[in-house]
């Protein structure tokens, strides 16, 4: 009888490309946000521009709600994926990284899942994101060895395309290289949180949370 594996702990990262998105239009809205507000926030970013956070129940253009639809769909497979209960997009951000603009390793706190989706990948070598392993496993392992894969890998590097989007455990550590072309990498990063579903009231009241939907 085989040994039997059962996989604890997983990084797991969702990738996939949609197709539905208007990403001309997502540009163009995202460079006039940036026209109205050249400073934008510094978080992770070295260079760059970051906008303000946007909450969810923000008001929003119907191009960008169309967006945040899309997004939600994937966030709802991953979920169904992980049997994780609902989440929903918390809140969200644009980015616009030019050449040489990059981001420092970082986590995104009070989020379960985060993700990134990639308006305008025009050239090649734009930065890509990797996400780092954090059991120590480099200190264990060789650090020369004929093949890495899922288990043995200490490092997991994605590149971005236009279309593409990638979800993640929030808690995951990642960062994203410095931009080496002439041109700007434009996306939009997200949080979520628990859905503001009746089923899940009972959840944030064992959490120590106020219900999140309000009571008829």
């Amino acid at each position: 009888m085989p040994m039997k594996a059962d996989l604890w702990f997983p990084t797991v990262i969702w990738n996939d490309n949609l197709k539905q998105v208007n990403n001309a239009e997502l540009k163009e809205y995202v460079v006039k946000l940036k026209a109205q507000d050249e400073q934008g926030k510094v978080a992770s970013n070295y260079g760059g521009w970051q906008s303000k956070s946007f909450e969810i129940l923000d008001s929003r253009p119907i191009a960008v709600e169309k967006f945040i639809v899309a997004i939600q769909r994937s966030i709802n497979e991953c979920t169904k994926m992980a049997g994780l209960m609902d989440l929903q997009i918390s809140d969200y951000w644009w980015n616009i990284n030019g050449k040489g603009d990059y981001n420092h390793p970082h986590d995104h706190r009070d989020s379960i899942l985060s993700g990134v989706y990639y308006i305008d990948i025009p050239e090649e070598n734009m930065g890509n994101i990797h996400f780092e392993r954090e059991d120590n496993a480099e200190f264990f392992l060789p650090r020369v060895m004929p093949k890495r894969n899922h288990i043995s890998a200490v490092r997991a590097t994605y590149k971005p395309i236009t279309g593409g989007i990638l979800i993640f455990p929030s808690w995951v550590k990642h960062s994203v290289d410095g931009n080496l072309s002439d041109s700007s990498r434009i996306s939009m990063s997200f949080n979520t949180s628990i859905a503001m579903t009746k089923d899940n009231d009972e959840l944030a009241k064992l959490n120590g949370f106020p219900p999140l939907t309000q009571n008829e």
